[in-house]
């Protein structure tokens, strides 16, 4: 059987949503197509090899936590760069998404630096923009459905991933919610994401397998019947 890796960043700082429910589906995805799923997960002060998985996921975590992530992540932003030029895949949920901007304005004014791949910086609110999400995603005709619950917004212009059908943009002047560039994907969405939309998760698999030179196969799933359960119910 073949081999997919998985590296699951700050497992134990960045899961505040039961977002390990996302390598979850992963891994079952990866297993339905007959492939072997090695999930490493991997933590502060931990040596994180940019070369070696198929695939980085960080989930969402509490403000400090985030602050200890992005304190540690900083040291790799070159090799993280390079692997995403290079075709790696990155899949980021919550507040995650925030470590590729430049920095992080705190509601102190406190300026927090980020990784700085993208151009684009976050600012702190006094409230929380917290509901369900309806979206739309150039991949596939059905909607993405998600959750969000998170304190900041941020003005990425370009690389958009969702276009909003119902819910909230990155900020209170766009449409479009998400980046998606080459290989990374990163959204303020929670659910766990993946597990809520199997297509999502499907088109990640596929691509991974397609960099592989295997044949993706379309078998019908669980998380398939209980998402269209979803979209008959309360959204056709």
């Amino acid at each position: 059987m073949d081999k997919i890796r998985i590296a699951h960043l700050y497992y134990d700082l960045m899961n505040l949503y039961g977002e390990i429910g996302n390598i979850m589906a992963l891994e079952k995805g990866f297993n339905d197509q007959d492939m072997f799923c090695e999930i490493t997960n991997l933590t502060i002060n931990d040596k994180i090899d940019f070369n070696k998985y198929d695939i980085y996921y960080i989930g969402c975590g509490s403000e400090s936590n985030q602050l200890l992530v992005i304190n540690d992540l900083i040291k790799y932003k070159n090799k993280i760069k390079n692997a995403i030029e290079n075709g790696k895949h990155f899949l980021f949920t919550g507040n995650s998404y925030e470590l590729l901007g430049k920095y992080i304005e705190k509601r102190n004014d406190e300026i927090i630096e980020t990784l700085g791949l993208f151009d684009f910086y976050s600012k702190e609110l006094d409230k929380r923009i917290i509901g369900e999400e309806i979206l739309e995603c150039s991949f596939f005709k059905e909607p993405i459905i998600g959750f969000q619950n998170r304190q900041c917004i941020l003005n990425n212009k370009d690389n958009h991933l969702f276009e909003i059908i119902n819910g909230y943009a990155d900020n209170y002047k766009s449409h479009f919610e998400g980046l998606h560039y080459k290989n990374l994907y990163a959204t303020y969405n929670l659910g766990p994401i993946l597990i809520r939309n199997p297509l999502f998760k499907n088109h990640i698999i596929k691509e991974i397998l397609e960099k592989k030179n295997i044949l993706y196969k379309s078998i019908p799933t669980i998380d398939e019947k209980a998402y269209n359960e979803y979209i008959k119910n309360f959204i056709s």
